[in-house]
């Protein structure tokens, strides 16, 4: 069964063939623009900071949940660009394309790793939450809303490898 929401972006699919970019930039509003920027550019330095990190890991499992965190970062990176592109939106100056280091630092052990993983996936929640809330045309929506959803899935992801390895801050029990 298709969703309401399924067919009114299918609509509006429909309805933006044939549209100059122009035409298209009529239909977005300032506020979009600027958390599709946002959202690019946030994404741009959690993978430049991922990057940096990234060959100092030693547990095989960080390094899984590494790999799935990139993924998001570069998906949605992609995504936004994407956006961009169709507005004709100016891009943001990228980081190099990798910021690999042959130093490795002993003093940055696989939690303050896993804690900087942790802290980059959640300042996302703000960004895209709010942006989402605020975007009124539907292909910014559903952007939006798959990356908000895609941050839900690595967040649960964090929390639970965090709480196998011991290496998140867990709240005391409460017990009346």
């Amino acid at each position: 069964m298709l969703k309401i929401v399924d067919l009114m972006d299918k609509v509006q699919k429909v309805a933006d063939m044939g549209k100059s970019t122009k035409e298209k930039q009529r239909i977005i509003n300032v506020v979009e623009v600027f958390y599709i920027w946002d959202v690019l550019v946030s994404k741009l330095d959690a993978l430049e900071t991922l990057q940096i990190f990234e060959h100092m890991i030693e547990d095989n499992d960080l390094i899984i949940i590494k790999n799935k965190v990139k993924e998001g970062l570069v998906v949605g990176i992609e995504d936004m660009e994407a956006l961009m592109r169709d507005y004709d939106l100016p891009f943001p100056m990228r980081p190099p394309a990798d910021v690999s280091s042959t130093v490795h630092i002993e003093s940055i052990s696989d939690r303050d790793i896993f804690q900087m993983f942790y802290e980059v996936i959640a300042a996302f929640f703000p960004i895209l939450g709010i942006g989402f809330m605020q975007s009124t045309t539907p292909d910014v929506r559903k952007g939006l809303k798959n990356h908000l959803i895609l941050t839900i899935e690595l967040q649960e992801m964090l929390v639970e490898y965090g709480k196998l390895k011991g290496f998140l801050n867990q709240p005391p029990v409460y017990r009346p």
